[in-house]
């Protein structure tokens, strides 16, 4: 227990120095933004990538094995795990679209309207916090906290709404089907540190 406590005091004295030193992007808004942190291998359009390199708008980012990347793009922040692709798409001059074409996305985002698009669904969000896992077959989507708009195989016909304070998964598969889900592959802790890589209090520990 102790051991416990001890370590969730460090874990908070890290998210606090992470609130204190994060700057504003010097980058013009919704242009471009920075490699965050890197574990492993990730590629920038198939260049390869290091830390505080810059990312921009119609990027195409990949993660090797056993790899992390964590990109913070305006005031939104993504976490791409191993075997990952994920496809910045741009709208206008800022980001309409998050295409997650294979592996796991941990994303916290700031208000306003943008998309997540995987093999079978697309989701629509409004400022939240999410975790998804993609392939051709399946997707399993988690709201962490806050509202999306859900379309199973992209049919808006069938879209329908989740709102959520702590965790709400479905998984959403080929063929259309949807099963509420248990939480799986990612953290509270996590998403507070995301969250402060934005400059913005944790979810999870406030209140």
């Amino acid at each position: 227990m102790k051991h416990q406590c001890l370590q969730r005091r460090q874990f908070l004295l890290l998210v606090g120095s992470l609130l204190a030193t994060v700057a504003m992007p010097t980058w013009a808004a919704g242009a471009s933004g920075e490699v965050k942190q890197l574990l492993g291998q990730a590629w920038r359009n198939d260049q390869p990538l290091k830390l505080g390199d810059p990312i921009s708008l119609g990027d195409h980012l990949r993660t090797g094995a056993d790899s992390k990347l964590v990109v913070r793009l305006d005031n939104d922040v993504y976490l791409l795990r191993a075997n990952g692709s994920l496809q910045l798409e741009k709208k206008g001059l800022v980001l309409g679209s998050l295409r997650l074409l294979s592996g796991a996305l941990l994303a916290v985002f700031a208000k306003g309207n943008k998309q997540i698009i995987t093999p079978t669904v697309t989701a629509g969000i409004r400022g939240t916090g999410l975790y998804a896992e993609a392939s051709e077959q399946s997707t399993y989507f988690c709201l962490c906290y806050g509202e999306v708009d859900l379309s199973p195989m992209h049919q808006e016909a069938r879209r329908f709404r989740v709102k959520a304070s702590h965790h709400k998964a479905h998984t959403l598969d080929a063929k259309g089907s949807i099963e509420k889900s248990p939480l799986r592959n990612h953290s509270d802790d996590e998403l507070a540190i995301l969250e402060a890589l934005a400059g913005r209090k944790p979810h999870a520990l406030a209140g």
